[in-house]
């Protein structure tokens, strides 16, 4: 459940004192989860990132998606590669993000990896118009079946921090304002964030425009968000 002091954010009853505090836990958290994620070593990622995939292939929101949407992993985020061969390989159509200006993105139709160039701060993405070798298919709106997106923090009441952008809330607030006529697993489309265990941590700052996803998938664990409630399978 949301801390009291996020529940006086939502009401707006906070100071800007009390603003400015809590965007500072709230950078704070960003960076525990991103710390204890750079200590994992190459064995603990590989076995992390395998139980990760196999958890997210069992599940009913990916078998049944037709249309996935998923960051191009950087860094030492968990690594989506094997994600979105598996995808093309069984006929999913995946899209990947591009930054366009403004603090917006916007989410191109790729049939590999080889299609993706450095673009915003080096993460690989679906280039300028002008470089493609062959135009792809920009995602409409209300046409997402499942968004894969990482993210540098979480909590169990599947609350969410990205790195500080807000990127993902800005597309999936539109995304969820554009609604779908199709449904997948009884939704529009399903909002997944993957991560390791160990960014896990208690009750995260959350500002009023904060997106949860409606799953978090970590290899030891599958915390769903469901009415307010928390339910929690673990692997």
């Amino acid at each position: 459940m949301p801390s009291e002091r996020n529940a006086e954010w939502q009401n707006g009853r906070l100071s800007q004192e009390k603003r400015e505090a809590l965007r500072l836990r709230k950078k704070e958290q960003r960076r525990e989860g991103m710390k204890r994620r750079s200590r994992l070593t190459g064995e603990e990622r590989a076995w992390a990132e395998e139980r990760i995939r196999n958890a997210l292939f069992d599940l009913p929101q990916y078998q049944l998606s037709g249309r996935l949407l998923i960051y191009a992993s950087h860094g030492e985020e968990v690594s989506t590669w094997k994600l979105m061969e598996e995808a093309l390989a069984a006929g999913k159509q995946v899209f990947c993000p591009r930054v366009e200006g403004a603090g917006n993105m916007s989410f191109y139709r790729i049939s590999g990896r080889e299609e993706l160039v450095p673009g915003f701060r080096g993460i690989l993405e679906p280039p300028e118009e002008e470089r493609r070798k062959y135009r792809m298919q920009l995602l409409t709106e209300g046409t997402a079946d499942l968004v894969v997106m990482p993210g540098a923090a979480f909590d169990r009441s599947c609350g969410r921090l990205g790195y500080g952008g807000g990127y993902y809330d800005r597309f999936l607030q539109t995304l969820e304002e554009a609604g779908s006529s199709r449904l997948c697993a009884g939704k529009a489309f399903w909002k997944i964030a993957i991560g390791f265990s160990c960014q896990i941590l208690d009750a995260l700052v959350q500002e009023p425009e904060d997106i949860r996803p409606d799953l978090i998938v970590t290899e030891r664990e599958i915390i769903g968000l469901t009415t307010g409630m928390t339910e929690t399978a673990y692997l």
